[in-house]
C-alpha cells in the first residue's frame, strides 16, 4: 500500500479492530470518543475526527492521523514498521468492519432489542469473565446471557439484572443496559437482611469482590458476609441511597478516580454516618478488578 493508502484507512475501524470501541459520538456523529488506549483514561479524553481521519489525546495533547496512531501504539517505532504493522492490520480486516456497525460502548435505551435470556453457558462469555480474573461458577451464579438486537444486527453478552426488570449487558466489546437503568440488590435472605451491606459501582467489581471472598483476601473483603448492592452507575447515587439506608452501615467499594471519590462524597452528604469508604484498600488500582487482576494505576 502506497503512504497515501495507508493514511485513508478509518481510525475508528482500526480501533474496532484492535478492540476499542468509542464511549460516545458528539458533532452529529461525526466525533468519536475514547477511553485512550495509550494509557489509563477515566473519562474518555481520546478523540476522533471522523471526516478529517485524525485523533487528538487531550490527556497528553498528543495527536494527528493514522499513522502517527500506528507509531503511538508500537510504543514509538519507526515510521516504516508502523507503516507495515498498519498495512498487516488493514488486511486482517479489511472491509469486514464498518463504521456503521460500531455503537458507542455506553449505550442505553430503546436501541437495545433483547431476543432471549438464558442462563450463562456461552464459552465465550465464560472466557471474557475469565480473563477479567472471574471464575465460572461466580459468573453463572450471578449473571446470564442475552442475545439481543441493535440496528438489525444480532449481538450476545453476559446479562445482570437490576431491581425493575432492566439489565446491565456486557461483552469484550461492549459496555450498554437495556431496559431502565437501576441499582442491583443481592441479598443473602429473601425475606431479611443483613445488618452491614457492601456497595460497588458496577457489577464486575461485585463479581470481583466475590473471587476475592473465595480466595479469603481478608485485605480487601468483610470476614462477615453482608447483603451487596450495585449502583450501575455513579449517576444513580441519589435512586440507590434509600436502599443503602436501610443498612446500619455500607462498605463503599468505589473507584480510586474522581467519579468514585465524588459518588462517595455525595453518599456521605445523604446517609450522615452510614458509609464508609474501602477504596484505600485497593489503593494502588483503579477498582476492585484491576486489584484482582493486579492492574495498577499509572505512575502517570
Amino acid at each position: 500500500m502506497t503512504i497515501e493508502e495507508l493514511r485513508k484507512i478509518p481510525i475508528v475501524e482500526l480501533l474496532a479492530h484492535l478492540g476499542y470501541q468509542p464511549a460516545y459520538r458528539t458533532g452529529g456523529g461525526t466525533q468519536w470518543f475514547y477511553h485512550s488506549p495509550l494509557r489509563q483514561d477515566n473519562n474518555a479524553s481520546f478523540s476522533v475526527s471522523d471526516p478529517k481521519n485524525l485523533w487528538m489525546d487531550f490527556g497528553t495533547s498528543n495527536g494527528g492521523n493514522v499513522i502517527d496512531l500506528a507509531i503511538a501504539l508500537n510504543g514509538g517505532c519507526s515510521f516504516s514498521k508502523a507503516a507495515s504493522w498498519l498495512e498487516e492490520q488493514y488486511r486482517a480486516f479489511g472491509d469486514t468492519i464498518r463504521i456503521e456497525d460500531i455503537i458507542p460502548s455506553e449505550y442505553c435505551g430503546g436501541g437495545i432489542e433483547c431476543i432471549e435470556t438464558a442462563p450463562l453457558e456461552n464459552p465465550v462469555l465464560i472466557g471474557y469473565l475469565q480473563s477479567r480474573g472471574i471464575p465460572p461458577e461466580i459468573g453463572v451464579n450471578y449473571c446470564g446471557e442475552v442475545h439481543y438486537r441493535i440496528r438489525g444486527k444480532m449481538y450476545y453478552g453476559l446479562c445482570f439484572m437490576n431491581i425493575l426488570g432492566g439489565m446491565e449487558i456486557r461483552n469484550p466489546f461492549f459496555k450498554g443496559c437495556s431496559g431502565e437503568k437501576a441499582p442491583s440488590i443481592l441479598t443473602l435472605e429473601k425475606t431479611s437482611k443483613t445488618e452491614c451491606c457492601c456497595v460497588f459501582e458496577g457489577f464486575m467489581d461485585f463479581l470481583s469482590y466475590e473471587t476475592l471472598k473465595l480466595k479469603n483476601d481478608w485485605m480487601i473483603t468483610q470476614e462477615q458476609t453482608y447483603d451487596c448492592i450495585v449502583m450501575n452507575s455513579t449517576s444513580l447515587v441519589r435512586r440507590t441511597a434509600p436502599f443503602i439506608d436501610v443498612y446500619s452501615k455500607a462498605f463503599c467499594y468505589l473507584d480510586n478516580d474522581e467519579g468514585g471519590h465524588n459518588a462517595f462524597k455525595k453518599l456521605e452528604e445523604l446517609l450522615p454516618g452510614k458509609v464508609e469508604s474501602c477504596s484505600l484498600r485497593y489503593a494502588d488500582y483503579n477498582d476492585v478488578n484491576d486489584y484482582l487482576t493486579r492492574k495498577r494505576l499509572s505512575a502517570h
